[in-house]
């Protein structure tokens, strides 16, 4: 399927919904704020063995029942009978309650493992959560300067700040927890981002080789055109993928699965309608100084100015008034 899109043409209304956009995100992040889970805030962490095999959904089902929040239980080995539950600090009454109710409605257990998570290990979580995107970021750039130029270079990781600030608001908007996986996903929705600019720019550069009379818009758009079904394939699979998570997964995967969902749709929508409108008023602010560069410098002919369209009357009446037409008026009228 052929598209034939004028993406160039409509940029600045891109650039408005996009500006919108993360101005609903930011204000959503610091209306409600993030729901911090116990891998940032701290906790109980631990692991138990279930006498025969449980669902997590049994698991979720109890620990919402009794009244636990940002709780995350996940399996532990190949098996289905050992768990690892965190839930944030709770009361020793509390606990005792859980114990009640997991043995009761899910099975008999042992604790094999129990740890408090303390807020120096939350911070630790946080700095190394930071620096892993800095350092995902940093590559990104360096990557994209070596295989391009620093001009794709900032404008694709100006898209993925963009991507993942709107991907923090609008987690922050829904409330869904931030744990550690949820910096995975957020690492998951950088690397897709940047794979998916990387063969539109890829695209764009092997246009310009094949350049002829074609201005920098029409290459654009006709990269943007040949890579676009691409891109809505390839982020409608993830989508339908991450769907299938988030309403037949466990309670443990549907943040993750919903946060990488937002991720990818807005990773294609500023791949093609933020990050190739911004190369483009870039490459071509450069090639519009070039060519002032090399006219003042006597290397191409200045352009030709506009030859101003007279009103025909208006000439035929000024013919008829020259001493020449005159005369030739009155030599006709004579003849006659």
């Amino acid at each position: 399927m052929r598209f034939n899109f004028d993406f160039m043409g409509r940029r600045r209304q891109f650039y408005i919904l996009s500006a919108v956009i993360l101005v609903v995100a930011v204000g959503g992040f610091f209306l409600r704020g993030l729901n911090l889970g116990i891998d940032f805030t701290g906790g109980i962490q631990m692991q138990v063995h279930f006498n025969k095999p449980v669902q997590l959904s049994a698991v979720d089902a109890t620990l919402r029942k009794d009244g636990i929040s940002n709780y995350f239980a996940v399996y532990l080995g190949k098996g289905d009978q050992n768990v690892q539950i965190s839930m944030p600090a709770v009361s020793e009454t509390l606990r005792a309650k859980v114990d009640q109710s997991l043995t009761k409605s899910v099975g008999p257990y042992t604790i094999t493992s129990f740890t408090k998570v303390t807020g120096s290990f939350s911070s630790q979580v946080v700095q190394g959560g930071v620096i892993a995107v800095l350092l995902a970021s940093l590559g990104i750039i360096l990557y994209m300067m070596i295989r391009f130029d620093l001009r794709f270079a900032v404008a694709g990781i100006f898209a993925v700040f963009w991507d993942a600030f709107v991907s923090l608001g609008l987690v922050a908007l829904i409330h869904f927890t931030v744990n550690a996986p949820f910096v995975a996903g957020v690492l998951t929705i950088i690397g897709y981002s940047i794979n998916d600019r990387i063969i539109i720019f890829d695209r764009v550069r092997e246009n310009l080789k094949k350049r002829g009379k074609e201005s920098l818009a029409e290459i654009v758009n006709l990269s943007l055109n040949q890579t676009l079904g691409r891109s809505i394939a390839t982020a409608t699979v993830v989508v339908v993928a991450m769907l299938a998570i988030l309403f037949l997964g466990g309670a443990t995967t549907q943040d993750l699965a919903a946060t990488v969902v937002i991720g990818v749709v807005f990773g294609a929508y500023s791949s093609i309608l933020l990050a190739s409108p911004i190369w483009f008023d870039w490459m071509s602010r450069v090639e519009a100084e070039a060519a002032a560069t090399a006219v003042r410098v006597g290397r191409a002919p200045a352009p030709k100015r506009q030859a101003l369209v007279a009103d025909p009357e208006a000439e035929q009446a000024v013919r008829r008034r020259t001493p020449q037409n005159r005369g030739r008026g009155r030599k006709r009228r004579r003849r006659r």
